[in-house]
């Protein structure tokens, strides 16, 4: 797989450079690869290892917790889940709300934001296929910027495969439009040619951005000039090899904990047996492969100290210990906290249960995250209900995150009802603390309220 992604990257960058068209920081795909393979939990070279046994070296394949993705999976719930909520204004909800539900937006874009935390990048394109609002889903392998001003990709081409051919979908910034290009193609020789009868779509011009960018909020100190943003565990990567040496370790503790036997060198030698069919044959004394016997070489003197039997003591609880610990140092190098993870009933747990502090650190990362996601989502909407109207949407844009999660909000809203019934806010206010709405909305919400209420007719006055 990973030789598949060199050979697209390698392959869209020399299509656009045919078309004249140069990728900005090219060679960062190196560092995607090396995130995607953590993600994966496929780096051989960490996993793969060699322990020598006294007699040869036996190959070893470490275990390990895959914290990479559980680290990515975090981030991704704790910014947009199924409470995540995306208002405009009325007239135009109806429309957004059928073309997120159409593209199955809530689960999609939950799996992008996964791997936009592990990749560093991640993308949405939104265009019209047969009258129909579709969007695109893309991952950091797949986005090759072409123009970028103050660290915001300003032109972009976005590559898929499909079947033996590729498709790439080019947007090019012209003065106060966007120009976008459709093509599908393939490899002749050193060069690429368009397939024939390719579906793609005529040649357009759009005033909105059709694409939109989707970056963890942290800067990138592995390039600071380089337009891709860096993954959530990109500066974790000896807090996970620790963790997964740790976990390697513990889980050896019970093979090596079990009897092991101290061997002189020539027990691993082979000696000659009658077989069942009268042949003499040669059988090893003992299995070499094994790293439960330690051959001992011979003493200067010719002699040896025979069979010598090891019961080593069990370190269970130190290993847990270390092993949390191990924990507690990647969470908070990814971002997360000091405690976001414990290690018990040999499993890794997320600690869900517990309010997150304001005063924490995942708290201010939180929002710091929710800042720049709010920009990539609101560049979203206004893409989607252009596709729908063909014109640009100008009126609010509100995105309420899941907050259960990181404040008590029966707390809040305890709070909010005291100060209403004291008289130190009023209806709008009270709105806007508890359900999260704009100024103009809770306006507006307040008014609908009082029209449906029933006007009690004043008492006739007495004569």
């Amino acid at each position: 797989m990973v030789n598949e992604n060199a050979t697209l990257v390698t392959n869209i960058k020399g299509y656009l450079k045919q078309l004249g068209y140069d990728v900005i920081d090219s060679e960062y795909y190196n560092h995607i690869n090396e995130w995607y393979n953590w993600y994966r939990n496929k780096v051989d070279s960490f996993r793969k290892y060699n322990i020598y046994n006294g007699y040869q070296f036996v190959e070893k394949e470490r275990f390990t917790l895959g914290m990479p993705k559980q680290v990515s999976e975090d981030w991704a719930s704790l910014l947009y889940n199924d409470n995540t909520s995306i208002t405009v204004d009325d007239e135009q909800q109806t429309d957004l709300d059928i073309a997120l539900f159409d593209n199955k937006f809530s689960q999609k874009f939950a799996k992008l934001m996964e791997l936009t935390f592990a990749l560093g990048t991640g993308a949405t394109v939104v265009y019209k296929k047969d009258g129909d609002v579709k969007i695109d889903y893309i991952n950091a392998l797949m986005i090759f910027p072409i123009h970028v001003e103050n660290d915001e990709i300003i032109s972009c081409a976005f590559a898929s495969v499909v079947n033996d051919y590729y498709y790439v979908n080019i947007h090019i910034k012209e003065d106060d439009h966007y120009k976008i290009i459709n093509k599908y193609i393939k490899k002749s020789g050193n060069s690429f040619v368009e397939v024939e009868g390719g579906q793609a779509e005529e040649e357009t011009t759009e005033t909105v951005k059709m694409f939109q960018i989707y970056k963890p909020n942290i800067t990138n100190n592995i390039d600071i000039f380089s337009p891709f943003g860096i993954s959530c565990f990109g500066n974790a990567i000896c807090e996970n090899k620790d963790v997964d040496i740790c976990y390697d370790s513990f889980k050896d503790e019970f093979d090596l904990g079990r009897k092991r036997l101290m061997l002189p060198t020539e027990a691993l030698t082979y000696r000659t047996v009658v077989g069942e069919d009268g042949k003499d044959m040669e059988v090893p004394i003992f299995d070499r492969g094994q790293t439960e016997f330690y051959a001992l070489p011979i003493n200067d003197d010719g002699s040896n100290n025979g069979i010598t039997e090891i019961n080593p003591t069990l370190r269970v609880t130190e290993h847990i210990d270390a092993l949390q610990t191990k924990l507690n140092l990647l969470s908070s190098a990814c971002g997360l906290g000091p405690d976001r993870y414990s290690f018990k009933d040999g499993k890794v747990y997320t600690n869900e249960t517990q309010v997150i502090s304001t005063n924490s650190k995942l708290y201010k990362n939180i929002k710091n995250h929710e800042k720049l996601l709010t920009s990539s989502l609101s560049e979203l909407v206004q893409a989607v209900l252009y596709a729908v109207t063909d014109h640009e949407y100008e009126g609010d844009i509100s995105i309420d995150y899941d907050d259960s999660i990181v404040e008590d909000t029966a707390e809040i809203k305890r709070q909010a009802l005291l100060e209403l019934n004291a008289g130190l806010i009023d209806n709008i206010q009270y709105y806007i603390d508890v359900y999260k709405m704009t100024e103009e909305q809770a306006i507006e919400f307040d008014k609908k309220i009082k029209e449906r209420s029933p006007v009690e007719e004043e008492p006739p006055e007495e004569e």
